[in-house]
């Protein structure tokens, strides 16, 4: 399923601007003085609980343990009065929290083992013929016959699989055998065997000592990161919203515990908004949509002379109703939203860019024929799945409202029309007041839409799967009340839950485009031909068409043929960059202001080859597009210019951290993991299958693009012919 977040900007409701205001300070006052404290203890809780080190063990936070914490919270008077909703949200918060946290300990962990495993083999010859204590010639048979044994362990598969597969299997293989033999010869062959990447070499060749001296450097610099990384601190939440750093800290005292002062000087170092926690809307049931109309709010406009906005709207309303003879132009559909467990005063309207506003509109539909029959339409069909409430930062934009105004005075004069309004003769807004946060600070809603749900073909696939997984949950709880009731406990809560699934599936056998959605046939590409991304230094990409069966490249496009007239961007942020260096550096000297943007054009670079990859795909109707594994490749790079400087600069520790430093801005500055997601963003919403595979280190970036793509291809068949091999052989149990 395919999944994209729109961001929308909420004004609040109300007939006054002062009810407006009282809308935006309830849910700050809200979010700031219960929703984001809650948090916080329940992450101090959580880290002090008896059983955390079992968590750690398992990788995940007992929810049964969680509830308990959370219920003990809500009887405190702080949090009495708070929402149900912000509650719920409150442990949702924190549970996923601490669910990444351990799940990335787990793998650092667990990728520390295996570097400092690699680096207990990795051992020179003269070394292994001391620890087995026998001659080379003998070291040479005995790896000899492992990897007979190996090459005989996997060679039933070898057909099945691709090179790359083949590779990784043996040295999981050999790395096993490492771990578990008892024997020093076996235990030396097998460390022989991987230091050389399973080959034997001849007696002439002399070994490269320096060459493997550096390789065991590096990975020694590798856990260095690593271990820094896991003695990361716990998750604290946001214990500074709401407060001055400064006042608190002279409140404090001082300080004994290390960590708790180094909590503190990263908080005073760090640029930091000091926002409250957003609170989370995991059901799409927890959002109502509904038009103005149902707040009672038709008289909104009647303080036009306060609100700057309201009076540009006012201006278009009119311009509009003047030019309704020779126009066919509708008025705006505005669509607004209140939330469940909240009263419905504290409603907004939803504003966002005319690209998405698209999406709320349906929901308003769906939300409308959704409660004119609950029975036979089901909220599982929702377009919108979940949504997040988040304050951000007002960016003052003056030239803004002068543009809009602009706009409405050619519009006026155009139909004939006198606006009689001057961009400037309006006073400034009011929110700018740093004594009122909620009117500095606005709300924003990020809404995760499930984009199958746009086109009626992607929905009727996805009934298709939801009824699927159902039936089977429905199976598993007739099980599950038939053993409790024959061992004679209560099946109260399976019974519900079984009713409750029954009625889902009912819907869904009975949902015949209930909520009218338009036809969009399905993507449907060629799966022999797969499209490879190779990705290089400072943002080069390079797409790669390639038809897998007969091992040949149909086109190759690199980014400045994928962008095309949108390639001046790139030239324009290389300016960019060069350009704020420099000034960047000037400041510094002068202790002037040195933060300076690019504008979100990286961003946008970066949207426009996801786009040109996605549409060169479709124009050879590929079927599959492969992106590379760039899982961990900041700490190995970063690991490898480490190892480098200290062994190029001799131990000059100034010009080896300013080395290090300057090269590790050309691989922080890489945005390529904001690529791959956009890419895959965008062929998910197109329904072309996405995989990740490993990009070669030698060759040109096409034959790169070409040698993931038909890996990938191989690799996916064997998986068919292993999956029909499977089905088609017989029951034993029959």
């Amino acid at each position: 399923m395919s999944k994209v977040t729109y961001s929308f900007r909420l004004d609040a409701l109300g007939k006054t601007p002062k009810d407006r205001e009282e809308v935006r300070r309830y849910f700050w006052e809200l979010m700031i003085q219960q929703h984001t404290p809650l948090i916080n203890q329940l992450n101090l809780q959580v880290a002090q609980h008896p059983n955390f080190a079992n968590w750690q063990n398992n990788n995940a936070v007992d929810a049964d343990d969680l509830k308990r914490l959370w219920r003990s919270l809500k009887k405190q008077p702080q949090f009495e009065t708070m929402s149900e909703r912000a509650f719920v949200s409150a442990r949702l918060v924190t549970n996923n929290t601490y669910e990444s946290w351990l799940a990335l300990q787990a793998k650092r962990q667990d990728e520390l083992n295996k570097l400092l495993h690699s680096i207990e083999v990795l051992k020179t010859d003269v070394e292994l013929i001391a620890i087995s204590s026998c001659d080379l010639d003998a070291l040479h048979n005995r790896a000899k016959d492992v990897l007979s044994e190996v090459n005989a362990q996997i060679s039933e598969d070898s057909k099945k699989k691709s090179k790359k597969a083949i590779e990784g299997g043996i040295y999981k293989i050999l790395y096993d055998k490492h771990r578990t033999t008892d024997d020093l010869l076996e235990k030396c062959a097998v460390a022989y065997l991987i230091k050389n990447r399973f080959k034997i070499k001849s007696d002439e060749t002399e070994e490269d000592v320096k060459k493997l001296g550096d390789r065991i450097h590096r990975k020694q610099k590798e856990t260095e990161i690593l271990q820094k990384q896991l003695q990361s601190r716990l998750p604290k939440g946001r214990p500074w919203v709401g407060k001055d750093i400064l006042d608190e800290i002279a409140s404090i005292g001082v300080v004994e515990d290390e960590t708790e002062w180094n909590s503190i000087e990263s908080a005073l170092l760090k640029k930091q908004t000091f926002l409250p926690h957003p609170i989370l809307f995991e059901s799409s049931d927890d959002l109502i949509w509904a038009e103005p109309e149902r707040f009672q709010i038709k008289d909104i406009q009647s303080d036009e002379e306060n609100s700057r906005d309201t009076e540009i709207e006012g201006l278009q309303a009119e311009n509009l109703q003047a030019g309704k003879e020779n126009s066919n132009t509708e008025p705006r559909k505005r669509v607004c939203v209140c939330f469940k467990s909240f009263d419905e005063k504290y409603a907004f309207e939803v504003a966002g860019d005319y690209r998405h506003i698209h999406a709320v509109r349906q929901a308003l539909e769906e939300r409308k024929i959704y409660d004119e029959d609950t029975t036979k339409n089901t909220s599982a069909l929702f377009l919108v799945r979940s949504a997040t409430l988040i304050w951000r930062e007002y960016k003052k934009n003056e030239n803004r409202i002068v543009r809009r105004r602009k706009v409405a005075n050619k519009r006026a004069n155009r139909e004939g029309q006198s606006a009689d309004i001057k961009p400037d003769s309006l006073p400034a807004p009011e929110f700018y007041d740093p004594d009122f946060p909620w009117n500095r600070y606005q709300l924003f809603l990020h809404c995760t839409i499930e984009t199958r749900y746009l086109s009626k073909e992607g929905t009727e696939l996805d009934i298709e799967k939801q009824k699927k997984s159902t039936a089977k949950t429905l199976q598993t709880l007739e099980k599950n009340i038939a053993e409790l009731e024959g061992k004679g406990e209560s099946t109260k809560t399976r019974k519900d839950r079984h009713s409750r699934q029954s009625g889902t599936l009912r819907r869904l056998e009975n949902y015949d485009n209930n909520y009218e959605r338009p036809s969009k046939p399905l993507y449907a590409g060629q799966p022999h031909i797969v499209t490879g991304v190779a990705l290089g230094s400072s943002g080069l990409t390079t797409a790669t068409i390639a038809d897998a069966t007969s091992d040949k490249i149909l086109e190759c496009r690199g980014l400045k043929a994928l962008l095309g007239k949108n390639y001046e961007l790139v030239k324009r942020r290389q300016f960019e960059r060069q350009l704020n260096l420099r000034r960047r550096t000037q400041n510094q000297k002068r202790g002037a202001n040195d933060q300076f943007g690019e504008s979100n054009l990286g961003d946008t670079i970066d949207k426009h080859t996801a786009n040109a990859v996605i549409d060169f795909a479709k124009k050879h109707q590929s079927g599959c597009i492969v992106l590379p594994d760039m899982n961990d490749y900041r700490r190995r790079k970063q690991a490898e210019i480490a190892a480098f400087a200290e062994r190029e600069c001799g131990g000059w520790k100034g010009i080896e951290k300013k080395f290090a430093k300057a090269q590790n801005e050309k691989i922080h500055s890489w945005s390529y993991e904001r690529l791959i997601k956009y890419i895959t963003n965008q062929a998910e919403k197109e329904g072309i299958l996405v995989k990740i595979g490993r990009q070669p280190l030698q060759g040109s970036s096409q034959e790169q693009g070409k040698q993931m793509a038909i890996e990938v291809y191989k690799a996916i068949e064997a998986y068919k012919n292993k999956a029909k091999s499977e089905k088609s052989r017989p029951n034993k149990s029959a």
